[in-house]
């Protein structure tokens, strides 16, 4: 296939994790719940040691550092957190040993059921109280963002969005530039643009729904371009 003539599009789920083509069957969550509202400080102890959990709605990592920046409390011991979006998710032990604190909270989340959802678990610990060890830092951190989520309500969460990069030969920029345009009512938003040094743009799109991604590729097969799926 020469590259003068080609219409390249390559799709792929989220953009915190590495990429995942979503040519072929759609990789959507299955989850489409998340909570309706930022919740109240709820706390856990366990051998003087205790833990503060909140949760808020986060349908982007950005909004997650925002929750996170507003609850962090730099005089405690740790700040452990995890936020889980519809296609991708992150966290951090802050310092606890891996895998003793981040990963029971984002598993708390998920055996929820919820998506688009943060939770930050501050932990508190006396001087005088006892190490928990391995397990029990994993019980903990668990239980207190398990019970902060029971006391959030669910709400539908947002479809999640899939990105579509495509890279238009100068030829078929026009017919794709007016597909674009077509499809615009439909959820199919421009999110930059630039050029290569052989005039092909570049074209990174955003998909409000992923239903309408099959159908917007036959389009523009119909109109000529060409499509390569490198899975």
């Amino acid at each position: 296939m020469r590259r003068t003539s080609m219409l390249l599009l390559s799709a792929r789920c989220g953009a915190l994790l590495p990429l995942t083509r979503c040519t072929g069957r759609r990789r959507l969550a299955l989850r489409a719940e998340t909570i309706a509202a930022e919740t109240e400080a709820v706390e856990y102890v366990v051998k003087r040691s205790r833990f503060v959990a909140h949760a808020a709605p986060c349908t982007s990592f950005d909004e997650a550092e925002g929750f996170l920046a507003r609850h962090r409390d730099d005089k405690a011991r740790h700040n452990c957190w995890a936020w889980v979006g519809a296609t991708s998710a992150r966290m951090s032990d802050d310092g606890e040993p891996t895998g003793t604190a981040a990963a029971p909270i984002r598993a708390a989340i998920e055996g929820a059921d919820f998506v688009d959802c943060a939770v930050i678990v501050t932990r508190y610990k006396a001087s005088t109280a006892p190490k928990l060890g391995a397990g029990g830092l994993i019980r903990a951190y668990g239980q207190a963002a398990r019970d902060c989520l029971k006391t959030a309500v669910a709400a539908p969460a947002a479809p999640p969005r899939i990105a579509v990069d495509l890279v238009v030969a100068p030829e078929a920029y026009g017919g794709v530039r007016g597909l674009l345009s077509a499809w615009a009512h439909r959820g199919v938003t421009v999110a930059s643009e630039d050029y290569r040094d052989d005039g092909a743009a570049q074209i990174e799109l955003t998909l409000d729904d992923g239903d309408v991604r099959a159908p917007f590729l036959r389009e523009a097969e119909a109109a000529g371009a060409s499509i390569r799926d490198d899975d």
